[in-house]
């Protein structure tokens, strides 16, 4: 009987021994299925007993992988989003980590600083070597507020002005878990217009109390001194006239130039002949004497068709050619105006020739600049302000075209502008 009642005792055994085997494969089953994520059909041994709670074990492992699913699903969705949202920026765009290597960056980056390879897992310091980028992310890991600075970026020769800003986009604090955006924003073109605007406003300045003073001073002392001589008086009022025309002329030419520029439609294009206008230059140089009509020769290109072109503001740049040429070219015999038609006649050309004393080499690069001037005392002998060769520039850039220049000492000067005849503007 004993050894019956051991071999009873050892199946009963042997068959809970069983049981806590399967439930415990079932439960390692169950738990790695959550852990991971994934969906599992579970199988009942037959050694378990009907109370095991299968069937909720395998609703549960059900409802898992379907949330696990919709969160694989919605952070694909995001990163989806966000890599657009970043990839079509005009901006350049960084993320890092806590060891500033590169994990994301959008098309503008890589044009930007690493166009002939890949950014990703490199660190930042290899494509921008600027102390503002480093302290900009020393502030941020040390828990300061976002910011943003400007470094200088040089690359071929050309260097770039850029504005960055960083922030952190991870919420927990660590040098694991640290995750930068980087935006970086060229701008250059803002710099440089910020500076030439306060020359601008420097040079129109000077220029402008220069025949104010003049005005002042002698209108003061024709005031003060009524008993001064018939011929004193008459050289004071000529010298006042001649200051008041000076600066008459130069807010007409401010004026111009805020117009060109501070107007979305600094032209108002209708179809015209450039050959037409030309002839009519007359009446834009009746104001100057010192302008010389029998000087001026003309050997214009006949137009079968017009295009849309500011004929005002055309009329204007040519009669700032000729009067630039009267005004500086010296000894001269013409000035010759002439215009070609290019071989497709999509584009005209307008010149303007004199065979004067030309302008140094070393003018030309400047020749447009605003108050630019080669010879300062026989601009202000003329009236010259030194912004008419600057409007004209402008109002040929706003025509889509180009102006140029071509000059040698003692050759004479040769200015010329092309024009699309299809004009978008």
């Amino acid at each position: 009987m004993l050894w019956l009642l051991i071999l009873i005792l050892t199946l009963v055994a042997g068959y809970f021994g069983l049981q806590v085997k399967h439930t415990n494969r079932i439960i390692r089953q169950v738990l790695g299925s959550i852990k991971e994520g994934n969906s599992l059909i579970l199988e009942k041994p037959f050694l378990l007993g009907d109370n095991f709670p299968l069937r909720l074990c395998q609703n549960i492992l059900e409802e898992n992988a379907e949330k696990m699913e919709r969160l694989v699903e919605e952070s694909n969705r995001r990163t989806h989003t966000f890599n657009e949202i970043l990839g079509g920026m005009l901006d350049g765009a960084m993320i890092l980590d806590g060891n500033h290597l590169v994990t994301f960056s959008n098309s503008v980056a890589l044009q930007n600083f690493s166009p002939d390879g890949p950014m990703k897992g490199r660190r930042i310091e290899a494509f921008i070597d600027a102390f503002e980028v480093l302290e900009l992310l020393d502030k941020l890991s040390r828990g300061k507020k976002p910011s943003k600075a400007e470094f200088s970026y040089e690359r071929r020769g050309k260097i770039t002005v850029y504005e960055i800003t960083c922030g952190l986009l991870s919420p927990v604090r660590s040098s694991q878990n640290e995750v930068y955006l980087l935006l970086l924003r060229d701008i250059t073109e803002i710099k440089r217009t910020e500076r030439l605007r306060k020359d601008f406003v420097a040079n129109a300045s000077h220029e402008l109390r220069t025949p104010v003073t003049m005005i002042k001073g002698f209108s003061e002392t024709l005031i003060e001194e009524p008993e001064i001589s018939h011929n004193q008086s008459r050289s004071f009022i000529s010298k006042i006239h001649k200051n008041a025309l000076r600066l008459k002329a130069l807010v007409d030419d401010l004026l111009s130039i805020s117009e060109l520029e501070g107007s979305e439609q600094a032209i108002n294009p209708t179809n015209n002949k450039l050959s037409d206008v030309i002839r009519g230059i007359d009446l834009y140089l009746q104001d100057k004497p010192y302008v010389d009509s029998e000087k001026l020769v003309f050997s214009l290109e006949e137009e079968r068709e017009a295009f849309p072109f500011d004929a005002i503001k055309i009329a204007m740049a040519i009669g700032n050619l000729i009067d630039n040429a009267f005004k500086y070219a010296g000894n001269f015999s013409a000035v010759k105006i002439s215009t070609q038609l290019s071989d497709d006649r999509n584009f005209i050309t307008c010149s303007v020739y004199d065979d004067g004393n030309g302008i140094p080499a070393n003018d030309l690069d400047r020749i447009f600049e605003r108050f630019y001037v080669v010879d300062k005392g026989r601009s202000r002998e003329k009236g010259g302000t030194g912004l008419g060769l600057s409007i004209v520039k402008r109002i040929i850039e706003a025509h889509g075209g180009n102006v140029r220049v071509k000059s040698k000492l003692g050759e004479g000067t040769i200015f010329s502008f092309e024009l699309p005849r299809i004009a978008k503007v």
